[in-house]
């Protein structure tokens, strides 16, 4: 009886009932990923959301990411003034190929069955779902908060995965750190793309090529 509350204390620092789940590459963080994520959990009235960047993404195997030292550093940054989201590396310390339902499987034993799990995801990942590693296994231990766009409306998944779905309007964010990182190699500004900490270490540290003007990308 005691082991269920130790485990759960290795993965956030308090106990919650409904738990959000963000996972991805965050090469790097930005403000997109932050405003989905606040506004997915209030709308469904998460207790936490948990930040999960993967180790190697099945659906970017061509992409080398800044190495994990630096996206766990600037997700933490990120997530200083956000006391209802936390990071967790359980993926990265896991190695390898980063599948959800891997992880799922990861966090329902952590956790237990009395913890409702949430994946917070964009329309267009939500209706790959059917095509991941063990969707049944995602259906089966998750609900679905999904940031609903434009030009999905005709697109649906089976009435199972429906049943389990809540579809939310969210603030339209033209920001992806595909962009990101394409602005700091051409040595342009990424101000107010990213939380100003992240912009720092960025600048600092270097995680990123950059061009001959991204010595100070602000473009102060």
């Amino acid at each position: 009886m005691r082991r269920r509350p130790e485990r759960r204390r290795v993965l956030l620092s308090r106990r919650v009932e409904r738990l959000g789940i963000l996972g991805g590459s965050f090469d790097p963080i930005h403000n997109g990923h932050l405003l989905c994520a606040e506004q997915l959990s209030e709308a469904v009235g998460l207790d936490r959301v948990l930040f999960i960047p993967c180790s190697r993404s099945p659906h970017k195997r061509s992409h080398a990411p800044a190495p994990d030292i630096h996206r766990i550093a600037m997700i933490k940054l990120a997530l200083l003034n956000c006391p209802s989201f936390e990071i967790s590396d359980l993926e990265i310390r896991r190695g390898g190929v980063s599948y959800t339902a891997d992880t799922i499987r990861q966090l329902r034993e952590a956790m237990g069955k009395d913890v409702d799990l949430w994946l917070l995801l964009g329309m267009d990942a939500y209706l790959e779902i059917p095509a991941w590693k063990d969707p049944d296994v995602v259906l089966a231990e998750c609900r679905f908060a999904v940031a609903r766009r434009p030009g999905y409306d005709g697109r649906r998944l089976s009435a199972a995965f429906e049943a389990r779905t809540r579809f939310e309007k969210i603030t339209s964010v033209d920001i992806s750190s595909t962009g990101i990182r394409e602005r700091l190699r051409q040595g342009r500004s990424i101000r107010y793309m990213v939380p100003d900490a992240v912009e720092d270490y960025i600048r600092k540290r270097k995680p990123y090529p950059t061009g001959s003007s991204g010595e100070d990308a602000r473009g102060r």
